[in-house]
């Protein structure tokens, strides 16, 4: 991740949301907002990279081009799922206590070793005299990989997609609240955030989104799935310090169809103080054929490139140590390359003098060996052997080479392999992501080429991924396979 000092005048803004991948370009001059462009891509069959080469990010194969020009600033949004939240209050003490008390709360509350968490705080006033503290925490692994995949965009920060619909909310909707619980309803899922003066203190995930509700009219009794809904939203408030007497508004981002106003009347009757909250326009330009329902469709973007527009203030910054490593590691690299250098211009000096001893003596024994006809006759059974060698396959090294890429997971359940043919795999993973991360793992393997998901489908009972993978294996595979 790349690092700035100052506050960018404009910036590119990309997350990763119901299936798709998501990107803005804005601007921000004299209190006037311009949106500059917006794109989409499914993210089905696209990777990061390529989503970056369509954004006018140049990349090598490899994901890590470097730029032909100057871009502007970048920031990428981390899809909330994958964190948990946490809300604690403290007595007022320094920030190195407060720091060690953080880390021992997200110890006991998570399932997992401290070296294999990262954990993100912010702090903000308490009525009772005590500091309220919201906690982010996430596995080490999920990070590194995320931030792995987004190196194409070279992004000045990854932010929680979560504080990207907050700011949304707050710079492109119609209602203003000091504090206010926010409901973005995606496709998949719903993503429910406590916003107090401008900031997330607490944030939560529901697995019912816009096609389950959208849906709920053509079963046997559509109003269970807007009930369910509503009792969970419940539920998950009661989690962040909500009951009966809270006035809290619970505000549904909406971009005024039906099934959110129906979404809106059932958490109504659920006792929740609900309205809906539609995009406006107050100075802010927009590109042509750029419309309201757009800026609800970019809203998690939209409110990224806000963010990063602006000073930095408290963000809850996961990546920190990585971060921290990525910088470690290159500064490593310089001194060994320096370290490098001056060996080899020593280890040069030293070949020249003994290359030129021995060339003479060397050339003479050569001569003498090319003409004895045993060693024309070895010389020609290992260029038959190599041959040999190129067009055999190697099963345990395929195999060995399906273990090695990123498979956390992946279960195989077949293999075929025939020559002159492409390899074909069956097997299951817990989501697409999982599919993706194995389908990319492979195509870093050296020998393995063409990789491709002829189908993919989720299995009704089980709600795993069944996927058909197919590619080359080194000279075998292909079609003019002589062996």
């Amino acid at each position: 991740m790349e690092k700035t000092a100052r506050t960018a005048h404009s910036v590119v803004a990309a997350a990763r949301e119901d299936a798709r991948f998501k990107a803005v370009e804005v601007r921000k001059q004299d209190g006037v907002v311009e949106i500059l462009w917006a794109r989409s891509l499914p993210a089905d069959s696209r990777t990061w990279t390529d989503f970056a080469a369509a954004c006018g990010f140049a990349t090598s194969a490899d994901g890590r081009g470097e730029s032909q020009r100057k871009y502007p600033a970048s920031v990428v949004g981390l899809d909330s799922t994958g964190v948990a939240f946490y809300r604690i209050s403290v007595p007022t003490v320094g920030a190195d206590e407060m720091a060690a008390i953080v880390r021992m709360q997200a110890e006991s509350l998570l399932p997992l070793p401290s070296d294999q968490i990262e954990v993100a705080w912010r702090t903000t006033p308490s009525t009772n005299g005590k500091i309220d503290i919201t906690i982010a925490a996430a596995r080490g692994e999920y990070l590194l990989r995320f931030a792995d995949s987004v190196r194409s965009f070279r992004p000045n920060d990854i932010l929680l997609s979560c504080e990207g619909t907050a700011r949304a909310w707050r710079d492109f909707f119609s209602d203003r609240e000091r504090e206010a619980l926010i409901a973005s309803l995606g496709a998949e899922n719903t993503q429910v955030c406590l916003v107090q003066n401008g900031l997330v203190t607490h944030a939560a995930v529901l697995d019912t989104g816009m096609n389950h509700l959208a849906s709920s009219n053509d079963d046997a009794a559509p109003g269970q799935v807007m009930e369910r809904f509503a009792q969970d939203m419940r539920t998950i408030l009661g989690t962040f310090g909500w009951n009966e007497s809270s006035d809290w508004p619970v505000l549904v981002l909406s971009d005024g169809t039906e099934v959110i106003d129906r979404v809106v009347e059932s958490l109504s009757a659920a006792g929740l103080h609900a309205r809906a909250t539609t995009p406006r326009a107050h100075n802010v330009r927009m590109p042509s054929g750029f419309e309201m329902r757009h800026v609800y469709e970019y809203r998690v973007p939209l409110g990224l490139a806000m963010a990063a527009l602006e000073t930095p203030t408290q963000t809850l910054d996961l990546f920190e140590r990585i971060k921290e490593s990525d910088e470690r590691k290159a500064k490593s690299i310089w001194n060994s390359v320096v370290l490098a250098g001056a060996a080899a211009a020593v280890m040069l000096v030293l070949l020249l003098i003994v290359w030129r001893s021995v060339d003479v003596s060397l050339a003479k024994r050569l001569d003498t060996q090319m003409a004895d006809p045993n060693f024309q006759a070895a010389r020609q059974r290992q260029v038959l052997l190599k041959t040999v060698a190129r067009h055999r396959p190697d099963i345990l090294q395929l195999l060995a080479d399906l273990s090695a890429g990123q498979n956390a997971g992946i279960a195989l359940d077949s293999l075929y392999f025939k020559k002159g043919q492409a390899v074909t795999i069956m097997g299951q993973a817990g989501n697409m992501d999982q599919m993706y991360t194995f389908q990319d793992g492979l195509r870093e393997q050296r020998g393995i080429a063409d990789v491709e998901i002829p189908n993919a489908t989720r299995d009704p009972k089980t709600k795993k991924i069944k996927f058909t993978m197919t590619f080359h294996y080194k000279n075998y595979t292909k079609k003019d396979a002589v062996l």
